[in-house]
């Protein structure tokens, strides 16, 4: 009875050891890899780089609030520094307004438009990113951070409003269409981001956090010299941006 006793009072003590050695690789690892739920509006605009392409005068139009949502990964490298990834949709867009001019004596192309004003407002993406998080300050529970990555999204839908006046001068205005064939946009964008965030530590495995982010691409981000036979234009070079807040979740 007494070398029963003795042994499974072994047996008790070697399995809590094995208990709390699990224990201490699962919390290294909730520390070492995290992931997160985030959510929150975007705030976005189609910037072109020059006033003007080939015969046509360019110029910015309204810009529009879309949306974004998805989850995030982080892999803490250390204290300090942390790379992150993930997959989220976005909802980007802007608009964009070209005229062409005739003040030079040029001509009309044959099948393009004489003006076009697009509305693209309704970009959806679905958007990897991949970057860097800096620990920039702690204060009791509270960290302060600041990051940079990259951004690759790739086009799901894309609707939108345009008015086009064709190379006879007759009007044309749709209002909530789809904009494949008439304001071509590129299938796969790409840009950069850089932002600040704060996040707050609930427990040893669970925080909240928020981060406000500008979003720049670059390139092109518009593809009008493709459109319909007849409504093809020249917009140069466009740029998609973004202010981007985020509520997010770690658990």
């Amino acid at each position: 009875m007494k070398k029963f006793t003795l042994l499974a009072f072994a047996l008790l003590s070697l399995l809590t050891i094995q208990v709390r050695a699990q224990e201490s690789k699962t919390d290294k690892l909730f520390k070492t890899f995290r992931f997160a739920l985030f959510i929150g509006p975007t705030f976005n605009s189609l910037k072109p780089t020059a006033a003007s392409s080939e015969d046509y005068l360019v110029s910015k139009g309204n810009g529009n609030v879309g949306f974004s949502f998805g989850i995030n990964a982080d892999y803490n490298v250390n204290e300090r520094y942390t790379i992150y990834t993930g997959l989220g949709m976005d909802w980007r867009g802007g608009g964009v307004n070209v005229m062409f001019d005739s003040s030079n004596g040029n001509t009309l192309n044959s099948g393009y438009l004489r003006d076009a004003d697009v509305e693209y407002k309704k970009m959806q993406y679905l958007s990897v990113p991949v970057g860097l998080k800096m620990k920039a300050v702690e204060l009791d529970k509270i960290k302060v951070f600041a990051q940079t990555g990259l951004d690759l999204g790739v086009l799901l839908s894309q609707k939108g409003d345009y008015t086009l006046r064709l190379a006879d001068s007759s009007v044309v205005t749709k209002a909530n269409e789809k904009l494949g064939g008439t304001a071509t946009v590129v299938p796969i964008n790409m840009g950069w981001c850089i932002g600040l965030g704060a996040e707050y530590e609930l427990n040893d495995k669970n925080s909240v956090y928020a981060a406000i982010l500008y979003r720049n691409g670059f390139i092109d981000a518009t593809t009008p010299k493709t459109n319909d036979l007849t409504r093809k234009f020249s917009d140069g070079n466009i740029r998609s941006n973004s202010i981007v807040i985020r509520f997010g979740y770690f658990f």
